[in-house]
């Protein structure tokens, strides 16, 4: 599988509500300029230009910094977005102790939707790294196949969240996790909605605290289990976009989970084609250093 991504362009652009072509061929243009010491690859394509440029609003220079931060963190966190593969031993224990989804549906306003939640909750099956990886992976696969949106919504479940939980996150891991989503992921993120809040919240608000902007922190919302939620059906999600355990009509959330992980297995080969594209894009010392570490990490039979 190559690099290029499923949506379709010319149908994709001519829906956004800002796109310039000329816009994407001086980003193209750009990339070309630019030396190793940036990480960025030469060879992005159109379709990868887009998703960035979508994020930014169609404002070139700051698509460019999204560009640099994205492959700066790629390059820097190799524990979230390197060896992206479901058969390692680390990401098994996360198929089977997490969901993930893509919902089929949409927001009221037209939004694509992040699921998550724990599904065995005993903390000892929660590993933060691997939790955050499959959470990108799972971004990632919602931008192969969609591209370009005018919104995502975060959706996650607290239930069975306990401070032992916590206590596996590590501080470094969380601020390189709430950099990238904050300054290089390149959706429009538009609002995260925690359900069923535990007590274990204020702890949890104390721990991220520090990493998050106002801007950012202002797109959460808390749902505590009593809460009435009609307007919200109404408003922000309706029921057709959720599934059961929120009062939607949507499958079950491990049928959600299976059907995500099979398109994730699915998509292993664009995963590692990515992952090449920006091995070769890195300085000779440094690519070598990167081959190296990957083979030490990788578990061979």
């Amino acid at each position: 599988m190559s690099l290029e991504l499923e949506f379709d362009y010319e149908a994709t652009t001519a829906a956004m509500d800002i796109f310039s072509q000329d816009h994407i061929d001086t980003l193209k243009d750009w990339t070309q300029t630019l030396d190793k010491s940036k990480y960025i690859p030469k060879d992005l394509t159109n379709k990868q230009l887009l998703l960035f440029y979508n994020a930014c609003y169609g404002d070139v220079e700051k698509t460019k910094i999204c560009i640099e931060r994205y492959y700066n963190l790629r390059k820097n966190t190799p524990e979230l977005f390197d060896n992206r593969i479901l058969s390692l031993d680390d990401m098994k224990t996360c198929i089977e102790a997490l969901e993930y989804s893509v919902l089929p549906g949409k927001s009221c306003k037209g939004y694509d939707l992040i699921y998550h939640r724990l599904h065995l909750t005993e903390p000892s099956k929660y590993i933060f790294e691997s939790a955050a990886k499959m959470l990108f992976m799972t971004v990632d696969a919602c931008l192969y196949k969609r591209g370009p949106q005018p919104g995502h919504i975060f959706v996650f479940d607290m239930r069975g969240v306990k401070l032992g939980h916590i206590t596996r996150v590590g501080l470094l891991p969380l601020r390189k996790f709430f950099q990238y989503i904050q300054e290089a992921m390149p959706v429009r993120m538009k609002s995260i909605h925690v359900f069923n809040t535990e007590p274990v919240i204020d702890k949890v608000m104390m721990l991220i605290r520090p990493f998050l902007d106002k801007k950012f922190f202002d797109m959460i919302k808390f749902h505590a289990k009593e809460e009435d939620f009609e307007n919200f059906y109404e408003t922000i999600i309706p029921r057709s976009s959720l599934p059961p355990d929120h009062g939607g009509t949507l499958p079950d959330t491990q049928t959600l989970h299976k059907k995500c992980m099979q398109q994730l297995k699915a998509l292993e080969p664009h995963f590692a084609a990515e992952e090449q594209q920006r091995i070769n894009a890195l300085p000779d010392k440094k690519r070598e250093k990167h081959m190296e570490r990957a083979f030490k990490n990788l578990d061979i039979d």
